[in-house]
């Protein structure tokens, strides 16, 4: 059994996201893991929600980018791709970051690797908006393939065609 910590309740969250998906994972789940009762988390961190913003901050934490080239423009593509990739990478991560950003429990540095080359607000907004909608979208298609479900390959266009057509 691992020590409890902020930092180890990420990583069991995220864990037991790529396993379970959002939906399932729960403080009684994580407290499971650690063989100890829910209200033993809460040294922690303060709700779930402090959890699940925890686990954004974990899952992008690493995350490279290059150092700013001066063309806003290409800067902006090539590190959105990465957050999108990062995003793809764990299962219902894309909707785990929007509700994080949206109840201010996490996330910021997703934002902050966009607007530190971003030429202003609104797009820096429009290039979130993109990201995580995109991926929710992509992530919901690819769950719903894989449990069978027929997918219309022409209900979305691809993450790069509408990145491209923005910067």
């Amino acid at each position: 059994m691992s020590t409890i910590s902020r930092d180890e309740l990420s990583r069991i969250g995220l864990q037991l996201l790529a396993a379970h998906g959002l939906a399932d994972v729960s403080m009684r789940r994580v407290a499971n893991e650690f063989q100890v009762t829910v209200s033993a988390l809460y040294w922690h961190v303060k709700d779930k929600q402090s959890l699940l913003g925890a686990m954004v901050d974990r899952l992008f934490a690493d995350l490279d980018v290059d150092a700013p080239t001066g063309n806003w423009r290409a800067d902006i593509a090539a590190r959105a791709k990465q957050l999108y990739a990062t995003m793809l990478s764990t299962r219902d991560a894309a909707e785990l970051t929007a509700s994080v950003l949206a109840l201010g429990t996490g996330g910021q540095r997703v934002r902050e690797i966009i607007a530190e080359v971003s030429p202003n607000d609104v797009t820096t907004d429009a290039i979130m908006a993109l990201l995580i909608g995109h991926a929710t979208l992509n992530q919901q298609r690819m769950q719903a393939e894989a449990i069978g479900v027929e997918v219309s390959p022409a209900t979305t266009s691809t993450f790069r065609q509408v990145l491209d057509l923005l910067v």
